[in-house]
């Protein structure tokens, strides 16, 4: 397990350091009963598999040597967008409606170590989707585990929504969990800065010029207040005028950078989304998919068609299918220039993994 960690962790060290920078943009649109939850990513690569997380699986967190992990057994079912393997989403909804989601954050410092247990910032979402269905209880595990500072500079902060509409920014700074929700939380978008500062931008620039059309200069607070803007003046409609409505807002706060948009219908449980490579629209249903253990786990590629009738089909993610993806994902020429070899990831996590059983076997 030791050997397992620090192969891990070599990998992940070199993985993470590049989030730096990369203008994401976060929305939560709110409004005759239903919620709706807006993500780009922008990024060099659009690579990932989307993957069909399981509930009760027995689990324990990927963390550096030295520190303690976190374990616990699922409790919901997700679905993730992952592009450097399964267990580190970028972010995802489970069954009960809960979105997470990440965005670069320069000025976040991470908890010193102390007595909790810890789990890393990709899996934290990941344990986050397994074992809460609010933002209530998100929050509250930072009373029993610890977001590890990663070992280089790789800095994130998230934001949360569930199916009853509350909705948190949640941030690390100057080492403690910081969250906005509630009254906190007036404007529900998030992009590059701490959301205080965005707020206090939005409050002095109260006018984010015309809403209809891309930002010219889309910088975090400019892309916050567009955003921020279009979720005030959500006007609810049918359930497909407003997914184009916030496509559209995704569009307006889009940079060039940007390969993935996904645009999660929690209300629904559905998740709508489209890449840079393939814009086509496609949709996964929660309601349709098994979520139980016991069966292999599922997966598509993030860019793979639907079927003839519009739907996206899963297969099970073998060690073989998972570790030719990553070894892919690692070889490419424009991957290995940034950050060399990662070759080391895939059978580090490969190793990881079987480590995982179902709980009631």
């Amino acid at each position: 397990m030791k050997r397992i960690a620090l192969i891990l962790h070599l990998c992940l060290a070199t993985l993470l350091v590049s989030n730096i920078a990369r203008p994401c943009t976060t929305f939560v649109l709110q409004g005759g009963g239903r919620i709706y939850f807006g993500r780009n990513l922008d990024w060099d690569w659009d690579n990932a598999l989307i993957i069909v997380n399981q509930r009760g699986v027995k689990k324990t967190s990927f963390v550096q040597p030295g520190d303690t992990p976190v374990s616990w057994t699922s409790g919901y079912g997700s679905v993730t967008f992952n592009q450097f393997g399964q267990e580190m989403p970028f972010g995802g909804m489970n069954e009960a409606g809960l979105v997470v989601e990440n965005m670069s954050l320069d000025e976040t410092q991470y908890p010193a170590k102390d007595s909790r247990p810890a789990v890393n910032l990709l899996q934290w979402m990941q344990y986050q989707l397994d074992n809460c269905r609010t933002v209530d209880e998100v929050i509250a595990t930072d009373a029993k585990i610890r977001l590890e500072a990663p070992p280089v500079f790789a800095r994130i902060h998230y934001l949360v929504c569930d199916a009853s509409g509350g909705c948190a920014s949640v941030e690390c700074l100057d080492g403690k969990l910081v969250c906005h929700r509630g009254n906190d939380l007036p404007l529900h978008a998030l992009a590059n800065e701490t959301y205080e500062h965005s707020l206090a931008y939005a409050h002095d620039h109260p006018n984010p010029g015309t809403i209809s059309a891309p930002l010219k200069d889309p910088t975090s607070d400019a892309r916050f207040c567009r955003a921020a803007a279009r979720a005030v003046r959500f006007q609810p409609g049918t359930p497909k005028a407003d997914v184009e409505y916030a496509f559209d807002t995704l569009q307006q706060v889009s940079h060039q950078d940007t390969v993935w948009q996904m645009v999660y219908d929690v209300s629904a449980r559905q998740i709508h989304y489209r890449t840079q490579t393939n814009p086509q629209e496609r949709t996964i249903n929660l309601k349709t998919l098994g979520f139980s253990c016991g069966h292999p786990v599922q997966y598509t590629d993030i860019e793979a068609k639907p079927s003839a009738t519009g739907v996206v089909e899963f297969k099970d993610l073998t060690e073989a299918v998972q570790r030719a993806y990553l070894q892919g994902f690692c070889s490419q020429p424009s991957l290995k220039k940034q950050f060399g070899d990662l070759s080391l990831q895939a059978e580090g996590l490969m190793q990881l993994l079987r480590t995982y059983t179902c709980a009631d076997k």
